[in-house]
């Protein structure tokens, strides 16, 4: 407690930061159909008359991924898709081989307990740690 303000409670921390997750991931969805849209009438308005209204149409693509740091010991790299006509990215994804909330539950609750093991189980499908290697 520094000049009498109250420090925010882990669950409270926890609810803001998935609230503003969750903020991101449609915030991320909209402007990705924004930019696939995008590509897909720019590549009707090149293809054929019996190609333009295919669900699935053949483009040209890019990719490209990096990691925060050199070598084998970055936390943290992206993996980026880009149409070639437009430039636009039409998907990505961001790799972590961290999850701040793990680390905090293995220390909090031991990292081989049954009490872990159930709290896991419910974590992971929004676990930030998606990439070993």
């Amino acid at each position: 407690m520094a000049i009498r303000i109250h420090a925010m409670d882990k669950k409270t921390f926890s609810k803001c930061l998935h609230k503003l997750y969750e903020e991101k991931q449609s915030y991320k969805n909209d402007i990705l159909q924004v930019s696939r849209k995008i590509v897909r009438q720019n590549h009707n308005e090149l293809a054929s008359p019996a190609d333009q209204n295919n669900e699935i149409i053949d483009i040209t693509i890019s990719y490209d991924g990096t990691w925060q740091k050199r070598g084998h010991t970055s936390l943290y790299g992206i993996g980026i898709v880009g149409d070639i006509l437009t430039g636009l990215v039409i998907d990505f994804e961001i790799l972590s081989k961290y999850c701040p909330e793990c680390t905090t539950a293995k220390r909090d609750l031991g990292e081989y307990s049954a009490d872990f093991s159930f709290w896991y189980k419910a974590h992971k499908p929004e676990c930030s740690e998606n990439y070993v290697g």
